[in-house]
């Protein structure tokens, strides 16, 4: 063999050539490049509406140092990918699989589903400032069976009218399978808008649904607004590793439901949660790991819960094992009861929470809970939960090692005596981003708080 080939040779196995692409709405093949495309290979979508043919399948298979981008075209509007018809027997918009992958900056309407990964295992993919809307049920999916999801990103999204075309259950998110028949590990749910999905029928209709087994997953800086169903509902994570929930808004979701629910194997901290129609947060007993059999392993610390409308700001249902923390909350509640337990509670750490209603629980030691009233806010009328100078939140919180470092604004806190709920009192005047029915910090490219998490 010459020393030529031996080149030409090396140079065809290690060499990968990657191609950029531009596709506008003159391009004819489009759905041609999409389906082809290489290790390294960035595509980008100019302004414009493209419709597919139905199914649409795209296997995108890239390298950790080589990943495929398809993005739409920086400093215009964004492409918009749709469906060729609407109705509950429509094709979903798109399928995309495989691993090393970004799609950034585009649009997705009509079909049945909105953005469903699968059907095969799909990891180390990134879905950043995409829009889905006016779909007839599911914006965005990952829930074939036998498939085990990781390292999925989706951020900086907005979701809305997920049932447009046809009464669904219509989530905004939902990843996993029923009875951990797959799963989603190691993801981040990060600075999403989930909003107006009132006409979903039947199942939970979530805005971010995790479903059993699912593992790792971190919910943060997201906000749901006219919600249905749960803002945000993890079920049992199957003792492999917590659930994080931080950081996020729920206006007016749970119209029918509750703000936020856990099963088991949750963390939730530093979460605004204001006018659901039921529990504000709920513990419910739902889709149990079969070996155990019990809730277990939850903390709801350092949370802001402001009224329901037919129920209680801390729903607690049948609580029998005490592997629960509950401090430093705010469960502010008025007529209805701040927290509600259907078992009793002796054993549980529960310590140092504001409430303002009645408790209907037995149980709780006298450190548990001290009572506010509503100068404790900046003006809960205008939806401005920050603490007043005079507000009896301040220092009034309890350092365990179950603290949250940071509050709901990023902002550090005391580790000595944090303040009670979700802000951490520092100035006269929230120094953080207002509570607005839009994405946290008001757009998509807001800069929000990130900082570590503990569980």
């Amino acid at each position: 063999m010459s020393f030529l080939t031996v080149i030409i040779f090396c140079a065809t196995i290690f060499c990968v050539q990657s191609v950029t692409y531009n596709i506008n709405s003159s391009t004819t093949n489009w759905q041609t490049i999409l389906s082809n495309l290489k290790a390294g290979d960035i595509v980008t979508i100019h302004h414009g509406t493209y419709v597919t043919p139905g199914f649409f399948q795209l296997t995108l298979n890239g390298t950790l140092n080589n990943p495929i981008i398809i993005q739409g075209a920086p400093n215009e509007t964004r492409p918009i990918i749709q469906g060729p018809v609407a109705g509950a027997n429509a094709q979903n918009v798109i399928n995309i699989q495989g691993s090393n992958f970004m799609v950034k900056g585009i649009a997705f309407t009509k079909g049945s589903r909105g953005v469903r990964l699968g059907p095969a295992v799909t990891s180390n993919a990134i879905f950043d400032n995409i829009y889905i809307f006016n779909t007839t049920g599911t914006a965005f999916s990952a829930n074939d069976n036998a498939n085990e999801y990781a390292n999925i990103t989706l951020q900086n999204s907005e979701i809305t009218n997920t049932n447009a075309l046809a009464a669904t259950t219509s989530e905004c998110v939902y990843v996993g399978c029923v009875s951990d028949e797959c799963r989603i590990r190691d993801s981040l749910f990060q600075h999403n808008y989930c909003h107006d999905t009132l006409g979903s029928v039947g199942g939970s209709r979530a805005g971010f649904q995790i479903k059993p087994g699912s593992y790792n997953v971190i919910i943060r800086n997201n906000v749901c607004y006219n919600v249905v169903g749960p803002c945000i509902i993890v079920y049992d994570g199957y003792d492999r590793g917590r659930n994080l929930i931080d950081g996020n808004l729920a206006v007016n979701a749970g119209t029918a439901d509750i703000g936020i629910q856990c099963t088991s194997g949750a963390t939730i901290t530093n979460n605004i949660v204001i006018n659901s129609n039921l529990a504000g947060i709920g513990v419910i007993v739902n889709s149990l790991y079969p070996n155990v059999s019990y809730t277990r392993n939850i903390t709801i610390n350092q949370n802001t819960v402001y009224m329901s409308q037919a129920d209680a700001c801390l729903r607690l249902n049948s609580v029998t094992n005490k592997n629960i923390t509950i401090l430093n909350n705010v469960f502010y509640c008025g007529n209805q009861p701040s927290i509600k337990a259907s078992n009793d509670l002796t054993g549980a750490r529960i310590y140092n929470n504001a409430t303002n209603g009645s408790i209907s629980a037995t149980g709780i030691s006298s450190c548990g809970t001290f009572a506010i009233s509503s100068n404790a806010f900046l003006n809960a009328a205008a939806t401005n939960f920050y603490p007043a100078s005079s507000s009896l939140l301040i220092n009034k919180g309890v350092n365990l090692r179950y603290q949250a470092f940071y509050d709901y604004n990023g902002m550090p806190r005391s580790i000595v005596t944090p303040t009670v709920g979700a802000y951490e009192y520092s100035t006269t005047n929230n120094p953080g981003c207002p509570v607005i029915n839009n994405f946290k910090c008001a757009s998509s490219t807001a800069s929000v708080p990130q900082y570590p998490l503990t569980p």
